[in-house]
């Protein structure tokens, strides 16, 4: 398998974080309904400030949460699941908990680029969170516009039977000038296509792992997370 790096964006795309005090923010407008438990839902709603509106998907897959785990953990596998990547690396000497990930951009605009961090925790209730941000210490390149800023986070909740549900919301600032037309082409497909890409890779026997002591130590810090037993049992016939 490839080599495990810490580094998710989350996104397809990613994401971005308003500076300062929160504005309200409007609610979610539904773009595509399920049509089954594996199918995909999405939402986008506009952030004051923004010229890409937040995004998320939902979807649920058929494998355990430590198979997402290691999915998102293969910084090299990036760019070939998360909406327009083009690149996705751990640049040497920086942090195990950072990656560097470039998109192709959509003529007339260039491609951009960002380096992330991010951070895994799991929930009283059991979920997983799987959080990546825009971090600061990596020269500009001249190939890119740098993405000034990026919130992405994935939720992963276990399911009984081996079912893992994945939901991941994004709110990204592009930088640059970016037409209204490639903003609204982002918050649409970006959902879709990125958990399209999730749901292909994610079943690979490279990713079946047993134990989240094959994943990266920034993937279960402390080596505290735990799944419920329901959900590491495969479903009756």
């Amino acid at each position: 398998m490839k080599r495990w790096m810490g580094g998710v964006m989350a996104v397809g795309l990613l994401a971005v974080a308003l500076q300062g005090q929160a504005a309200p923010q409007a609610d979610w407008a539904a773009m595509r309904q399920a049509q089954s438990r594996d199918d995909i839902a999405t939402w986008s709603r506009p952030v004051e400030g923004m010229a890409v509106k937040a995004f998320k998907g939902q979807t649920e897959v058929p494998v355990t949460a430590w198979a997402v785990l290691a999915l998102l953990a293969d910084t090299d596998s990036l760019a070939a699941w998360v909406f327009q990547g083009k690149q996705s690396t751990h640049p040497e000497g920086t942090p195990a908990d950072q990656a560097y990930l470039r998109f192709k951009g959509v003529w007339p605009a260039d491609d951009r680029d960002v380096l992330i961090r991010t951070t895994v925790r799991q929930q009283a209730d059991g979920r997983i969170l799987v959080d990546s941000r825009e971090v600061a210490g990596w020269p500009q390149q001249g190939c890119c516009v740098r993405i000034p800023l990026l919130k992405n986070t994935f939720t992963l909740t276990p399911l009984p039977g081996r079912w893992t549900r994945v939901e991941f919301q994004t709110q990204i600032d592009l930088g640059g000038l970016v037409p209204s037309w490639l903003a609204n082409a982002v918050s649409t497909e970006a959902p879709l296509k990125t958990l399209q890409g999730l749901r292909k890779l994610v079943v690979k026997p490279a990713y079946q792992i047993t134990s989240p002591t094959q994943l990266p130590t920034q993937y279960h810090p402390g080596g505290v997370f735990t799944l419920p037993e329901a959900h590491l049992q495969a479903a009756s016939p």
